[in-house]
């Protein structure tokens, strides 16, 4: 089908009644998926077949191939198969690497369920995450994380898996089908503790067969700079498992992307045709001046709105951005920028094939229906998920370029005399401002906002950004009353910023209950004139 007929396709929109919901639901629906495989080992074979001596992993100076991929992994699977049965976990706590891939695909070969956990947790969060999971087999880049283990789960160091993934040996395959759970990925926590997303063989191969549809140019000859970590629906799904679904080259950056210095150095010598990040990493390379050689084809961004100095970078470099929105639950994306099409700021597309996703009239709550959507929450109820319907707490309305989001069901604040007020809206007018690097904006006897400063800057500049975006409000209530400086980095190590680099709101809202008790150093709250 031309590509202009299924662009017009994907805008078609129809209302319907959603009766379980009570409630009027406009949904937008992508494009019919054109036939493809709907387990993993079907979705490998036909990338061996295809793709066999085509090098599509570059880790540390290791280069290895499809055919690598299939029988490494198939010898680890048969080193893990007496002790792993179907529906068993398989805990990765590594960083981004070839172990971990082959962890991942061993897992799947054996029908059973990989968990990629963020070692950067503090110990007894990891403890309780891996207690929950309940895993067989726990692989560890730090043998000192097998003090997180349960008891009963065998630790394999993943400095040796790789020997032991060359050595002939015993293989596995056991049988699979779209429904088979085979990945736990737990959610960002932003909002609070993170919940394990358990996702199916067919929601993985629904997004790579979604992809495979919207860039069929994409395959071997292009290059990809792999930071985005693995233990992220972003990172590992939208990015890993596209690339190598594709037979281009994916290269681990060293240090997880972390280390500003070989994160530069890489992309540097990778020279990716395609650059797949979030916005603060596409600000980095913006100050980098990366990019500059012409071989970057398109840029991809999610996760957050895309800053406008950033924007008119890529333009005046004459590079594409497409934009993308979807959470892990989704196996994540929902809607991304069509091909072809301008980008608007604020609108991140169209439902991509396969997916339809709805905008209730009354409040703009957003709905996801289709392969991607997620089996359910680890063992724990799942009331956001009703016959097959996702219910996802963002909020959005559709415009004829696509949707628009608007925010969080669970950011609209209830003041005291009644009134709501978007706590998205006023920490993006936050965030716009040049003094301040993160806000988080909260009802707690006012309406307030924990500002991080970026370096350098004074606090009496954070008191005039808060006083401009106060001006911009039509209502006194819409305007904070109290303001609160943070004087320690929003960082992943102390909690403050989430695995995949969001502020955790839960976190910093409980770091000033605390110090509005206890007093302390980290908080200074700063005098906003009336």
């Amino acid at each position: 089908m031309p590509r202009e007929s299924q662009r017009r396709q994907s805008g078609t929109q129809a209302g319907e009644c959603a009766s379980a919901l009570c409630d009027t639901i406009i949904w937008r629906s992508g494009l019919q998926l054109q036939p493809y495989p709907r387990t993993l080992a079907a979705l490998v074979a036909s990338l061996v077949a295809e793709h066999a001596d085509q090098v599509v992993l570059i880790d540390a100076g290791r280069s290895c191939t499809w055919r690598d991929l299939d029988a490494w992994s198939a010898r680890l699977a048969g080193r893990l198969a007496d002790r792993v049965p179907p529906g068993g976990r398989i805990a990765i706590l590594a960083h981004n690497s070839l172990e971990h891939l082959l962890g991942e695909l061993a897992a799947w070969k054996l029908a059973a369920i990989a968990v990629p956990v963020f070692t950067g947790f503090p110990a007894p969060r990891l403890r309780e995450m891996l207690a929950q999971v309940e895993p067989a087999v726990a692989l560890l880049d730090d043998a000192a994380l097998a003090a997180c283990v349960p008891a009963g789960c065998e630790v394999l160091a993943t400095d040796r898996l790789l020997e032991m993934c060359r050595q002939p040996g015993r293989e596995a395959l056991r049988q699979a089908d779209e429904h088979t759970p085979c990945l736990i990925q737990f959610t960002s926590g932003s909002t609070g503790h993170p919940r394990g997303v358990v996702l199916t063989q067919g929601n993985l191969c629904s997004q790579q067969a979604a992809f495979a549809m919207l860039w069929p140019e994409i395959g071997p000859g292009d290059r990809l700079a792999a930071y985005l970590p693995w233990h992220h629906s972003f990172g590992a799904l939208a990015e890993r498992m596209w690339s190598l679904s594709r037979g281009a080259c994916l290269t681990v950056v060293p240090g997880g992307g972390r280390k500003r210095d070989l994160f530069i150095q890489t992309v540097r010598t990778v020279r990716p045709t395609v650059f797949m990040s979030v916005p603060k990493i596409h600000a980095l390379a913006m100050e980098a001046a990366l990019f500059g050689d012409g071989a970057l084809r398109w840029a991809f961004t999610a996760g957050a709105p895309l800053a406008a100095q950033v924007s008119a970078w890529y333009r005046q470099s004459r590079i594409p951005v497409y934009e993308g929105w979807g959470l892990t639950e989704a196996s994540p994306s929902c809607t991304i920028t069509l091909p072809g099409s301008p980008r608007v700021p604020g609108v991140v597309g169209q439902p991509i094939p396969g997916v339809s996703v709805g905008v209730r009239a009354s409040d703009g709550r957003l709905f996801v229906r289709g392969p991607n959507v997620m089996r359910g929450y680890y063992g724990q109820e799942t009331p956001c998920l009703r016959d097959g319907q996702l219910d996802t707490g963002d909020l959005g309305a559709w415009t004829e370029a696509g949707l628009q989001l608007t925010g969080r069901a669970d950011h609209q604040l209830k003041l005291a005399n009644g009134e709501k007020v978007s706590a998205a809206d006023l920490e993006a007018a936050l965030h716009g401002h040049p003094a301040i690097q993160h806000a988080v904006v909260a009802v707690d006897g006012a309406l307030l906002a924990v500002i991080e400063a970026r370096a350098g800057v004074p606090a009496r500049m954070v008191l005039q950004a808060v006083r401009e975006v106060n001006q911009k409000q039509s209502a006194a209530w819409q305007r904070l009353t109290e303001v609160y400086l943070l004087h320690e980095p929003m960082q992943i190590d102390n909690g403050l910023l989430t695995a995949s680099m969001k502020v955790s709101r839960g976190r910093v809202l409980a770091l000033l209950r605390a110090w509005r008790s206890e007093g302390g150093a980290q908080l200074e709250r700063l005098a906003l004139p009336r």
